[in-house]
């Protein structure tokens, strides 16, 4: 409980009845000095007990007009108080406030509620500017007595959340072109089965059911394919996204991160909705950088997205002119045993500053993928999301992911469709697909591994399509 500046102004009073009384020899005002003392002693007792009936008795509702937004979408917030009829004496009022990275737009975010009023209700509209899960800052709570002496703030127990996510891509997932709508969406086994999720697409052989060929596929690759299905189970899944630097390859807001991002929300959601244990693995250019712990809790779901919503591409140069991560690291493992003032101060400066979970010296993804091939269980799934720039090391990853008969999905994001610039050179574009065509089927061969293609669905259009035309007019 606070004292206010007639509370200060009453005991000011006091003290002057103090000072005259003794000066002039006075009793009286001494008297009346010490009544007065003994009054504002009275009335604190009494306001603190009524600040706490008029706090149980008051509720404070917080609401938003959505629990799920797009970056600088505006959304209305509400806020409404009220208080029975009994005793409604005291004034109260009601501040709401925004989490950093939420602005407010319009509206009034305080409202008030005079002596004798028994409810009201503000609205105002909150935009935000990046993406991310926000929960609401607590209203505070005023509460003022009659006399106005005194007053109290008090935050109130609830408050609302809201994911906002950035604009959605035209997101294309599937292979050779061929778009697949079910990549996750069904639960998955090692057999095939009358699943709707693809298992394989595989070329045609000799007694092949003529139904299961996969014409779209076919006439865009020029060869006769089979599409096969996979039954259902229950499934443990870990989600391991890449967010190192070459990661952040694309135009802004269209990097093959946002499209791995999108993949790992979308993912997320669909086990959320199936109650499938899910956990997460994000991994930077030099080590693991979040954990989520396998779970199927509302809170679990909800902390995977907002982690994946946090991520950015994580940088393999520092500062200092181009020097790697792993070199900065070297060097300054050097100096781990000299106690010299220069070393510490060098070595503090060599030393790589992202934050990250864990280090992995070797390369992070293989490294993060066999740790979790090594902590889970033989019919637990592994995603991973990751891009073509390394072939090498996407092929030891799924080498690391599927040792021990594990299952696992693989999407990867072809660089040569997120180039900054654009298709300038649509039969570069092509070969340079083709080339990632053929990594993509080469790891999609292993009989417990799925091979998926994300991208720009408008520029895997127009390179396919470019190529058609190429083909009819030779």
């Amino acid at each position: 409980m606070d004292v206010t500046d007639r509370w200060w102004a009453t005991v000011g009073s006091g003290l002057v009845f103090v000072i005259i009384g003794v000066l002039a020899e006075r009793p009286a005002l001494l008297l009346a000095a010490a009544g007065l003392g003994a009054w504002i002693l009275a009335t604190a007792a009494v306001a603190g007990r009524t600040f706490t009936q008029a706090y149980d008795r008051t509720t404070v509702t917080y609401t938003l007009g959505a629990d799920d937004t797009l970056v600088d979408t505006p959304i209305i917030a509400t806020v409404s108080l009220s208080r029975p009829n009994t005793r409604t004496t005291l004034p109260v009022t009601v501040q709401a406030t925004t989490p950093p990275g939420v602005t407010t737009e319009a509206g009034d975010q305080t409202l008030s509620l005079a002596p004798g009023d028994t409810e009201d209700t503000t609205e105002f509209t909150v935009t935000a500017s990046i993406s991310g899960r926000f929960e609401f800052p607590k209203p505070i709570i005023t509460l003022h007595d009659p006399l106005g002496l005194y007053q109290t703030h008090v935050e109130w127990e609830t408050t609302p959340t809201v994911t906002v996510r950035p604009p959605t891509p035209d997101l294309h997932v599937g292979r050779g072109g061929e778009r697949v709508d079910s990549a996750y969406g069904q639960h998955q086994s090692d057999r095939p089965g009358p699943g709707v999720t693809i298992r394989e697409l595989r070329q045609y052989v000799p007694g092949d059911d003529v139904q299961q060929i996969d014409w779209n596929a076919t006439a865009r690759l020029a060869e006769t394919y089979i599409r096969e299905t996979e039954g259902e189970t229950d499934r443990r899944t870990t989600l391991i996204i890449d967010h190192r630097s070459q990661m952040g390859v694309g135009r802004d807001g269209e990097t093959m991160l946002e499209y791995a991002r999108e993949v790992g929300i979308g993912i997320t959601r669909a086990a959320a909705t199936r109650d499938d244990p899910l956990g997460l693995r994000t991994v930077g250019d030099d080590g693991l950088t979040n954990i989520v712990q396998s779970g199927t809790s509302d809170q679990t779901y909800a902390q995977i997205e907002s982690r994946l919503y946090g991520i950015v591409p994580t940088t393999a140069d520092s500062s200092s002119g181009g020097r790697t991560a792993r070199e900065a690291r070297e060097r300054s493992d050097r100096l781990t045993d000299d106690e010299t003032p220069f070393a510490r101060i060098l070595g503090a400066y060599l030393r790589d500053q992202d934050p990250y979970v864990t280090r992995i010296r070797d390369d992070p993804l293989v490294g993060t993928v066999r740790s979790v091939r090594n902590q889970v269980g033989a019919d637990d799934v592994l995603v991973i999301v990751t891009s073509d720039t390394d072939p090498t090391t996407v092929t030891e990853a799924v080498k690391a992911a599927v040792r021990g008969g594990g299952r696992t999905i693989l999407f990867l994001t072809p660089q040569c469709l997120f180039e900054p610039a654009g298709l300038t050179d649509l039969d570069v574009a092509y070969d340079q697909y083709r080339t990632f065509e053929t990594l993509r089927q080469d790891l999609d061969t292993h009989p417990r591994m799925t091979a998926l293609e994300i991208a720009p669905d408008s520029r895997v259009d127009a390179v396919l399509a470019h190529r058609r035309m190429s083909s009819t007019t030779r």
